[in-house]
This record gives C-alpha cells, sequence and structure tokens, in this order.
C-alpha cells in the first residue's frame, strides 16, 4: 500500500481519517462548555477565517457568478444547518452513537438521487439500506440509546440528510474547481448564517476555562481546518474509490476517542449495531462488475469528500 501510493500519501490520509474521528467526542466535550448555537458560532467563524485568510494568502480564485447560487446552497447545507442539526443532535445523544448515524450519508444520497432519477437502484441499494435499519434498530436497542432520545437522533440524521443534499449540489462544482477551492467556498459562505448565534457568545468565550477553549481551537483548525487540507493533498494521489473505504474506520476509531477523550463506555449493542450499519452503507454502496458509476458519497465525521476537478463529461463522485 505505502509503496504503491507513497509514503506521504497515507500520512496524509491516516492522519485526516485519525483527526476527523475525534469530532464526535470534542463536540461532546466542547458542549461541556457552550451552547450548541455558540458552540457552531464560534467554531465555524474561526475556521471560517482561516480558510479566508489561507485563500487569500494563495491568491485562490473566486467562484463565476453563475456558479455564485450553487455555492450559497452547498454553504447551507453542507455546513449550516448540518452543524446547527449536528451540535444539537449531539447534545442528547452519545458520540458512539452520532458517528454511526453520521456516516449513514451515502445510503441518503443514493435515496435521494434515485428520487431525482439521477441514478437507478440496484438490489445492492436496497439490500444496504436494509441491512442499515437494522443496525438503527440494534443501536436504539441499547440502554440509554437513541430510542431514549428520538428527538437528538433524528437531528443527526437530519445532519446526514443535508450533507447528503451538499453532495448533491456541489457535484457539478468539482469538474470546474479544485476540491479545496469548492470546501473553502462552503466553509466560508456557510458560516455567514451563524452570526444569529453571536450575541452572547464573546461573553460565554470568555467565561470558560482553559480546557474549553483549547476544545474549541482544536476543533475549529484541526478537524475543521488541517485535515481538509491533508485530505485534499491524499485524494489528488489516492485510487478512485480508496478514499472512501478509508473514511469508514471513523466511526470505529471515535469509539475509542470517546472512550479516552469523556470516559464514554460504548455499549455491545452500539457496537453490534454501528458495525452492522456500516455494513449496510458498503453494501448499499457497492458496484458489481460493469455497474454504472455512482452518486453516494462518503461521509467523514462531518466532512466532504474531497476530488480532483474531472472534465465536465466525467463529474466527481
Amino acid at each position: 500500500m505505502i509503496k504503491r501510493y507513497g509514503a506521504s500519501t497515507i500520512a496524509a490520509v491516516a492522519g485526516t481519517v485519525l483527526m476527523w474521528s475525534t469530532t464526535f467526542a470534542g463536540l461532546r466535550a466542547a458542549l461541556g462548555y457552550f451552547s450548541p448555537g455558540h458552540l457552531v458560532f464560534l467554531r465555524w467563524t474561526l475556521t471560517a477565517l482561516a480558510f479566508a485568510a489561507f485563500a487569500v494568502v494563495t491568491r485562490m480564485r473566486v467562484p463565476e457568478r453563475r456558479d455564485v447560487p450553487r455555492v450559497i446552497a452547498a454553504g447551507l447545507l453542507g455546513f449550516t444547518v448540518y452543524q446547527v442539526a449536528l451540535a444539537n443532535g449531539q447534545a442528547g445523544v452519545s458520540a458512539a452513537t452520532a458517528a454511526f448515524l453520521i456516516n449513514m450519508s451515502p445510503i441518503i444520497t443514493t435515496i435521494i438521487s434515485v428520487a431525482l432519477r439521477r441514478e437507478g437502484a440496484g438490489p445492492y441499494t436496497w439490500a444496504g439500506l436494509l441491512v442499515s435499519m437494522m443496525g438503527v434498530g440494534v443501536m436504539a436497542s441499547a440502554k440509554g440509546g437513541f430510542a431514549a432520545s428520538a428527538g437528538s437522533a433524528g437531528l443527526v440524521l437530519l445532519a446526514a440528510a443535508c450533507f447528503s443534499g451538499y453532495a448533491l449540489v456541489a457535484k457539478p462544482l468539482f469538474s470546474r474547481y479544485t476540491a479545496l477551492e469548492v470546501t473553502t467556498y462552503a466553509i466560508v459562505s456557510g458560516a455567514v448564517p451563524f452570526v444569529v448565534f453571536s450575541r452572547g457568545s464573546l461573553a460565554a468565550l470568555a467565561t470558560t476555562p482553559p480546557a474549553g477553549v483549547a476544545t474549541l481551537v482544536y476543533l475549529a483548525l484541526v478537524p475543521g481546518g488541517i485535515s481538509y487540507i491533508l485530505w485534499s493533498r491524499a485524494n489528488a494521489a489516492l485510487a478512485p474509490g480508496v478514499a472512501s473505504r478509508f473514511l469508514y474506520l471513523i466511526p470505529v476509531l471515535s469509539l475509542g476517542v470517546a472512550w479516552v477523550w469523556i470516559g464514554e463506555i460504548p455499549m455491545l449493542a452500539q457496537l453490534l449495531g454501528g458495525t452492522i450499519t456500516l455494513v449496510g452503507v458498503a453494501l448499499s454502496t457497492y458496484r458489481g462488475s460493469g455497474a454504472p458509476p455512482r452518486v453516494a458519497l462518503s461521509l467523514a465525521a462531518s466532512q466532504p469528500n474531497m476530488r480532483r476537478p474531472v472534465p465536465a463529461k466525467e463529474p466527481a463522485a
């Protein structure tokens, strides 16, 4: 693997997966210091400023006028609504449960694509959906699982659905811009509406202990910033389909991170149900020999899949 793709590429992938696997435990920890609204405003304002500064320093091109509405829509779906739903949802479900639920985004993307007649649904699609629903049911049966907080779990699933919408809305942009450009546009535009949560946020930040501030800065700059740069570079060298397979490690690693960081011990039902869910996701996005390309996009703990631009006749997945 290292010889084929290069040590730097594998290191970039490993670093990204490790960083993104800390997102859910980090959010649970941060919610102990901030309200969901203050958290998304402070975190993503800091992230957006960092990306905007990077864009200025690197002289990143601005999107063409015809693409501005699509960029705004991508930002609203992939960051504004997604992050608000995820932050509020994680206030009521465990980090492990959130990680597995978010990873259902590829299935949701496929369902939306089928409903819009952008792709067909084969037996693997529906079999994967059925298996994933079984996994969700097993997780819900856990004591203290999301069956006891269905509203919060629903918000996490809404976040997954929003990112699926982002995947479909942003897809045409990847044929004209680099992955890093699209992500920068989406983050900066998606962070603007968070200003509605700004009232009282600075006061909350001023009274937050150093541990809470450190968690906020970490979420903003590491899984929300550095990891995107690494992932963009890794995707420039990875073979098609390889990247998404690495992302399935994130919910599994999230279990260990949550255990170490916030003392969240995973229950057997969560482990079993999460594993079944991942099998279903993998099955739903499987392509048999001769099958047409799929639209489904894998999600990494709240992060867009990044690919190089390709010719317009072959849009990125």
